[in-house]
């Protein structure tokens, strides 16, 4: 059995579908503009990707390229330019989609940079903004890299949270994370990760971010058309109706 085969057998309730399976209407978090990052990689990809989000409920997507200096070098400009081809390519293809993006940044010396320079950052909803750290190694400045967006008039957003080493291994129930929650922080967990995709140790910790009420949005994360199938799997199970009881941001967006 697959990898997915398992995580769509594990998801779905004896009716086959969830209540709320049509209540997020607003995707945020993704991969989705070709050829800029580890997403998708032709614009017939992204095309199809967006296409299938709309056929599951999604009315608008908020897609977020890396800007992660060694790897991903995207500007405003790069990001804008082809976000517009995106447009263009959807719009001849029929696609009904409200279609926006901002960045996902990658928290590293270039960010901080920015930050020092005060250059303008991508931003979605109330001049939010999609931050994501190293998955393994604490950032010694990440509370003051926090507070200094705050400062500067934006709402810092901490991508997956439940995703990084460094604050699952703790040993006290967790407290980093509530640390971190309670300086006002937003916290958005991936919908993969309460379906074991990324291993059980993610999805123990996005399950006590649940159960604890510490999410403010959830987010598909997709990089390709097997995370639209996993996503959608969830969305069909009654965890998902567990997760739409939040008081989620997303649709606000």
């Amino acid at each position: 059995m697959s990898l997915f085969s398992s995580i769509k057998k594990a998801f779905k309730n004896e009716n086959g579908v969830g209540t709320s399976a049509d209540k997020l209407h607003v995707d945020l978090h993704s991969h989705l503009l070709p050829g800029i990052d580890d997403g998708a990689k032709t614009m017939e990809e992204s095309v199809a990707m967006i296409k299938r989000l709309t056929k599951h409920g999604v009315e608008k997507i908020i897609t977020t390229p890396h800007i992660m200096y060694e790897f991903y070098r995207n500007t405003p400009e790069i990001i804008q330019g082809k976000l517009q081809e995106t447009r263009e390519a959807l719009a001849a293809e029929g696609v009904d989609v409200q279609l926006e993006a901002a960045a996902e940044y990658y928290l590293d010396d270039q960010f901080i940079s920015m930050l020092k320079h005060k250059e303008p950052l991508l931003t979605f909803g109330s001049n939010m903004v999609l931050m994501e750290t190293n998955y393994i190694q604490d950032h010694p400045k990440l509370m003051d890299i926090f507070f200094e967006l705050k400062v500067l008039g934006y709402t810092p957003v901490f991508a997956h949270p439940e995703r990084y080493m460094y604050l699952q291994l703790t040993k006290d129930n967790y407290q980093k994370y509530q640390d971190i929650f309670f300086a006002g922080v937003l916290f958005q967990v991936n919908l993969m990760s309460f379906t074991g995709y990324y291993g059980n140790q993610i999805k123990q910790v996005a399950d006590y971010l649940l159960k604890e009420r510490m999410i403010h949005l959830v987010g598909s994360d997709i990089h390709k058309m097997e995370h639209v199938s996993v996503v959608h799997g969830l969305k069909r199970s009654k965890l998902f109706d567990k997760i739409m009881e939040l008081p989620l941001m997303n649709n606000q967006l």
